[in-house]
């Protein structure tokens, strides 16, 4: 399984850091702060996983934008949100990804790992 885990802030990369291997041991995980950099390793790589905030800081919807880019490489991807929004306010544009999971900031590991447990989409 790859895994793909994007986040702005430093402090909450650092956490997911320490809470993915323990979730999902036998996956090869990509951590990145730019988007961009995340879209290019979900193109090289592949992602089956995509954790990933709704709003990232530079631009309100860069999550969202980022998760429908990979969305389009790959329509079978586990999509995640692990973010501080609402998602009510974007909701027309997550609806459509089929997400497979969305963890409320501050978060518990069990919690992660739940949505892990179930994902929607099979993955090796």
């Amino acid at each position: 399984m790859k895994v793909l885990c994007v986040e702005r802030d430093f402090f909450a990369l650092r956490h997911m850091k320490r809470v993915i291997p323990r979730i999902v041991p036998e996956a090869e995980v990509h951590y990145c702060r730019d988007p961009d950099k995340a879209k290019e390793l979900a193109e090289t790589e592949g992602c089956d996983v995509l954790l990933t905030g709704i709003d990232m800081g530079a631009a309100r919807d860069e999550g969202v934008t980022l998760a429908e880019k990979v969305n389009r490489l790959n329509p079978h991807v586990n999509i995640i949100f692990v973010t501080v929004c609402e998602a009510r306010e974007y909701a027309n544009r997550i609806i459509p990804l089929r997400l497979s999971g969305y963890v409320r900031k501050p978060y518990e590991p069990s919690q992660l790992a739940e949505e892990f447990a179930n994902r929607r989409y099979a993955t090796g």
